[in-house]
């Protein structure tokens, strides 16, 4: 089969990956919409807002070819990824936070996906082209790849708690080896002329790196500018910058059958992972700096 990657294995990939978001999520997730609504509301501005303006601009100023400006919109315009709740576990974020604003934009994006993807279809790729997007249809599609498969890993913790249990552990290993045996498969097998994908690659990277540290530094302001706490803050900044690549290459190769658009998002995908990590601990040490210094202020 000629696009299995794109058509087969990565959409087996998603289903997993929501199935897994949807395992780690409980009635008091969503409790947590109202235990921190501040904190939630500055998030899904940062996400639903901030992102993808940030994208719209420095595709404006990247140079890049039409289909990779689009791409590097189709991006911003998905929910954050699945790994953002265990980055966070582990950088001791507020997880609560984390898997609320998830599950949340997870909805909201059935919408808004098609709407700012089309919008930017039209602004690069001109108002005559012939690819678009049909909102209908996206969000059925969506809904089938995401919120379905999420819904079915909720119904499994609550009924099957101890199998869910079981299933956590593994998944964290077998969600991100899916996901780079896709990215692997739409890049080798998929592009074609190797030599001519690589300099593509290398030419995505810097685009891709700013959409992403502009990200997480906006997302952390954002948090500074409304006063939430430090770990708050981090807990955003790192939900912002951990995009779901997944959905976006799903949008970009299936959807809009362009496997140069779907390429941005392997980009993005490649390597934000490692930015984020390094991103949170540069904040949590910081925090405990500070924390430590205003400690030693007060007891003088």
């Amino acid at each position: 089969m000629e696009n299995f990657f794109s058509t087969v294995f990565l959409p087996i990939t998603l289903v997993v990956i929501m199935m897994g978001v949807g395992l780690s999520l409980t009635l008091t997730s969503f409790r947590n919409i109202f235990l921190y609504p501040k904190a939630i509301s500055v998030g899904l501005v940062a996400q639903m807002v901030l992102l993808p303006l940030l994208a719209f601009w420095i595709a404006d100023h990247s140079g890049l070819s039409p289909a990779f400006q689009v791409g590097l919109v189709i991006i911003a315009a998905c929910p954050g990824g699945a790994s953002a709740g265990l980055l966070n576990h582990l950088l001791r974020g507020n997880v609560a936070l984390s898997i609320s604003l998830t599950s949340i934009n997870s909805f909201i994006t059935l919408i808004t996906i098609p709407f700012i993807t089309n919008i930017a279809l039209e602004r690069y790729m001109g108002a005559g082209t012939q690819i678009s997007l049909p909102v209908m249809n996206t969000v059925r599609e969506v809904a089938l790849m995401t919120i379905v498969p999420a819904f079915a890993g909720v119904m499994l913790r609550r009924y099957w708690s101890a199998a869910a249990r079981a299933a956590e552990k593994p998944l964290r290993f077998i969600m991100p080896t899916l996901l780079a045996i896709a990215f692997l498969g739409i890049i080798f097998f998929e592009q074609k002329g190797k030599n001519d994908v690589a300099q593509e690659f290398m030419s995505l990277v810097f685009p891709n790196l700013w959409l992403n540290l502009g990200a997480m530094g906006g997302g952390y302001l954002l948090g500074l500018l409304f006063r939430l706490g430090p770990t708050s803050r981090m807990t955003i900044s790192v939900e912002v910058g951990l995009q779901n690549s997944s959905l976006a290459i799903y949008v970009s190769s299936v959807l809009l059958a362009s496997a140069p658009m779907a390429l941005v998002a392997v980009v993005y995908g490649s390597f934000t992972f490692v930015t984020a990590i390094l991103f949170g601990i540069g904040v949590y040490r910081i925090n405990r700096f500070i924390r430590f210094w205003y400690k030693k202020s007060m007891a003088r």
